[in-house]
């Protein structure tokens, strides 16, 4: 009954291949990223762009988060602060909206705290948009204050807003691609107050223009580089290169330690775990049990049903074991073809009996349709050999199985769909 399935040297390479070969995937993923922002955009037309692989993006949105919703925090704080200041050069440059130049930035001032309370708890991309949104915001109020008046020294103040620009890119600052999105509409709408001003000489408008759109522009030139900077420092960060490789060590360790079929832990893995426990010191004079379980007639339902619709009759099957150890500490492997076993560690004898035939009647419960048997029943059913015996006095994994697989020949021949102890110890 019990299948020789014996793992070859092959296997072995190739396992450590795979691994291997996953650590490198997650180092050479970096260094791409490096060598790319090392790069010269007029070299590599890749390089400009200011976003990660996938992988790393997240990571990066992940180990970056607190820090950046605090300094968004801080220099949202900061921009308040000088947003409300620039009131006081309002009385000198536009007088006679004074009052409702300053009624104006209350409000707005009142309306860019909202983020700065709750920054922190937004999602990324939400928190950027806002973020874009209260520079916009704040810059576009101080032109419509200075395009609002009439006095004389007005159109200086659309100065204000242009230095209110410059911040936004540079001090907030925003990401680049979302500097851009508010520089082009931070712009677009001061030349347009610009030009519909019929108050403001053409000349100065056009200078006045012109001085906005070259201070975004160099603004935009130093946000580009300020987070091509922090990207590149983040990846030159050891901590994230070992981050990574733990990650993919430890995704392909869960990999070569399950079956792909079922999900269930695989043999290999089964094996070395159930001899780790077995020589533990710790586990010494506890008693243990071992359930190696075989789907009865498995042979007639693959001819029957197809081999497809075999494979989904083991996962139905490992899936109702798996149900009937919720709530256990208990370790279930496929251990070959349509062969499973279960390890019991410190239960008794009864215990071990309730735990079998709570997993045979799991499996008949998923009343999985077998028509191909060659006894009366109509449904994929179990058959259960247990092995008992106590840790210590030379009991290995080997014979454990070895007396497991006995029981499980005395429940076949004992008609199917049932549980078999083999009381004997089992000895080394």
């Amino acid at each position: 009954m019990l299948h020789s399935q014996d793992l070859k040297l092959s296997d072995s390479y190739e396992l450590a291949s795979a691994a291997e070969g996953g650590q490198l995937s997650a180092a050479l993923l970096i260094d791409d990223e490096i060598v790319r922002y090392g790069m010269e955009w007029r070299t590599d037309g890749s390089a400009a762009i200011l976003k990660f692989a996938p992988e790393i993006e997240q990571r990066f949105e992940a180990d970056t988060r607190v820090e950046r919703s605090r300094e968004l925090r801080l220099t949202i704080a900061f921009g308040i602060g000088f947003y409300l200041l620039t009131g006081v050069t309002d009385f000198v440059l536009v007088p006679d909206v004074g009052a409702s130049a300053q009624g104006i930035k209350a409000l707005v001032a009142a309306l860019i705290v909202i983020p700065v309370l709750f920054v922190s708890r937004l999602p990324p991309r939400v928190r950027e948009i806002i973020a874009t949104f209260v520079a916009i915001l704040a810059i576009t109020s101080l032109a419509t204050i200075a395009n609002s008046s009439s006095a004389p020294l007005a159109p200086f103040s659309f100065v204000t807003a242009a230095l209110a620009l410059i911040y936004a890119n540079t001090t907030f600052p925003l990401q680049f691609r979302y500097a851009v999105v508010c520089s082009a509409a931070c712009c677009g709408v001061m030349s347009m107050e610009l030009y519909l001003n019929s108050e403001i000489g053409t000349a100065l408008s056009c200078m006045l223009a012109f001085q906005t759109l070259v201070g975004g522009t160099f603004s935009l030139i130093t946000s580009y580089r300020i987070e091509r900077s922090t990207r590149l420092s983040y990846l030159l960060s050891s901590g994230l290169r070992l981050q990574m490789l733990a990650a993919e060590r430890e995704r392909l360790t869960a990999l070569s330690n399950t079956d792909a079929l079922t999900g269930l832990v695989n043999r290999r893995h089964f094996d070395r775990e159930s001899a780790a426990a077995l020589s533990n010191s710790t586990n010494a004079g506890k008693d243990v049990a071992l359930l190696f379980i075989d789907v009865d007639h498995f042979k007639r339902y693959n001819d029957h049903y197809g081999h497809h619709a075999g494979d989904g009759c083991l996962r139905a099957v490992a899936s109702a074991i798996s149900e009937a150890l919720r709530g256990t500490d208990t370790m279930a492997a496929r251990y070959g073809g349509e062969e499973f076993a279960i390890l019991l560690l410190d239960v008794t004898q009864a215990e071990s009996q309730m735990i079998a035939d709570r997993v045979c009647r799991s499996v008949s419960a998923r009343s999985l349709q077998h028509l191909n048997r060659k006894d009366s029943l109509n449904l994929v059913t179990i058959s259960v050999g247990v092995a008992c015996g106590s840790i210590g006095g030379g009991i290995t994994l080997d014979g454990l199985i070895e007396s497991a697989d006995i029981a499980l020949y005395a429940a076949k021949r004992g008609g199917r769909n049932r549980v078999q102890f083999n009381l004997a110890q089992a000895a080394a």
